[in-house]
């Protein structure tokens, strides 16, 4: 059953579980997240002890490997949608993480890959093939995903962003994109089911 596009899910509890959340860009992720009110989050995390600044009464951390399967899949019982900032083995995470949601019957994921991955951008070279492998596994997981396919990232303190599609070419690859304006998006997809099977760019216009 694929959720339906643009519900909004604001008003509904969600329990959120975020791999990658002692990242550069998470901080930003968490803070977006708590502005609804109904939302707890589960940060799974090798180092809770990068985490523990963020521990308050919405928030819980686990300790855990993302290429740990049976560990993430317990640790995704009851939740409603998996935001992933990952770095690594890209490949083998992205395997251990659709494996772990299908166990535990979880179905909606944010996925966060890099710009190029389609040669959609006027940039010299392609990312790294584990990006462009990672998202493959992603959208053909038959999970209820969106890439997410950043420019550079930014510390700018600001919201401003345009979104493209899988099959557009990539605007403006030579600006930076704030960590603000990114983490607004993962909002937005989490909680109206923005960008649903789909990958999206984001730029700074």
């Amino acid at each position: 059953n694929l959720l339906n596009a643009n519900e909004n899910l604001k008003d509904k509890k969600m329990k959120i579980l975020l791999l990658g959340a002692t990242g550069s860009l998470e901080s930003f992720v968490i803070e977006e997240l708590l502005k609804n009110e109904n939302a707890e989050l589960i940060l799974y995390v090798r180092n809770p002890a990068k985490a523990k600044k963020f521990e308050n009464k919405r928030i819980k951390i686990v300790e855990g490997d993302a290429n740990d399967t049976a560990n993430l899949t317990a640790a995704l019982q009851g939740v409603d949608a998996v935001y992933a900032g990952l770095a690594g083995d890209l490949v083998n995470l992205a395997n251990s993480v659709v494996s772990a949601m299908k166990q535990a019957g979880v179905k909606r994921i944010v996925w966060i890959t890099s710009y190029g991955i389609y040669g959609e951008a006027d940039r010299s070279g392609t990312p790294p093939s584990s990006y462009i492998n990672s998202a493959k596994i992603i959208e053909n997981s038959g999970l209820d995903y969106t890439l997410i396919r950043p420019q550079w990232f930014s510390s700018v303190d600001e919201v401003n962003y345009e979104v493209t599609h899988r099959h557009e070419k990539f605007k403006n690859p030579n600006a930076q994109i704030s960590r603000k304006s990114i983490a607004h998006l993962v909002g937005r997809c989490i909680y109206e089911n923005f960008g649903l099977q789909d990958s999206l760019g984001i730029n700074r216009p």
